[in-house]
């Protein structure tokens, strides 16, 4: 566990039914779940230049989430993600198991990327991630440490940019106007629901109560500046050097046996 985030641990609570996914986060279930802190620089702590909080559910077939996102020009950059940031104003959501993790991110036209991360001491002939969805020849995933960051101790890893979380439903809302740069926007929000069944290859299937589990919520943004234009990374807590890439700093998600209403 990171020494930046060793202490931070949010609450999800148990909903009381299926939440139905369609961006509105006015629902009971969302008035009633522990939102995190503000985001901050995800490197360093610092301050974030906007609000940006997130809040979590679950049940016995999905995770739920939920990001509230202040935006004074809700916008899409258009760009594909390349490397080990999506160059896209968007909501992140990673998750980590003992022997890989994913990312998944949204952006405000509900296009969403994901990508899996597989450590390489954990990749075996017959194993649980030689199936066709991680075949190396046939994905011919990117490789991170070796050669080119992030570094990590344990060593390298496999980055497999075209994997889909089976069943990933998520929905957006807009309070402004998109790509409309005349005008002063409100912000966007952000639902999802991640279904353990899904995501059982990569991680360790449905928890139990009271389990904790590295659960890191982030947002990159897209800073256009005068002078420059950059991505910035803001996160629920600081992430280290290497932001998203490092699962021991990801802040821990407690999950539970309290019900929250749908």
């Amino acid at each position: 566990m990171g020494a930046a985030m060793a202490n931070k641990i949010h609450t999800c609570l148990r909903a009381g039914a299926a939440v139905e996914i369609d961006g509105d986060l006015e629902k009971p279930v969302w008035e009633q779940a522990e939102k995190t802190i503000r985001f901050v620089r995800a490197n360093d702590g610092g301050v974030a230049l906007l609000d940006t909080r997130a809040a979590f559910a679950w049940d016995d077939e999905c995770l739920y989430a939920a990001f509230w996102l202040e935006e004074r020009d809700i916008r899409s950059s258009g760009e594909k993600r390349t490397g080990l940031v999506w160059q896209e104003n968007a909501a992140v959501l990673c998750l980590a198991g003992p022997e890989s993790y994913c990312q998944l991110a949204v952006n405000p036209l509900n296009e969403t990327a994901e990508l899996a991360v597989i450590w390489k001491d954990a990749y075996r002939r017959g194993g649980r991630f030689d199936v066709e969805a991680f075949d190396l020849a046939r994905q011919r995933p990117g490789v991170y440490g070796g050669d080119a960051g992030p570094r990590h101790p344990r060593g390298m890893r496999w980055a497999f940019f075209d994997w889909r979380l089976p069943g990933l439903r998520t929905a957006v809302r807009l309070d402004g106007r998109f790509n409309q740069r005349e005008t002063l926007d409100r912000g966007w929000t952000v639902e999802m629901a991640l279904p353990w069944e899904g995501l059982a290859p990569l991680l360790e299937g449905r928890p139990q109560d009271g389990e904790l589990r590295p659960v890191a919520p982030a947002r990159t943004q897209v800073v256009d500046q005068r002078a420059s234009c950059f991505t910035a990374v803001w996160s629920a807590g600081p992430l280290g050097e290497q932001p998203l890439h490092d699962p021991g700093s990801y802040p821990l998600l407690r999950f539970a046996a309290e019900g929250v209403d749908k």
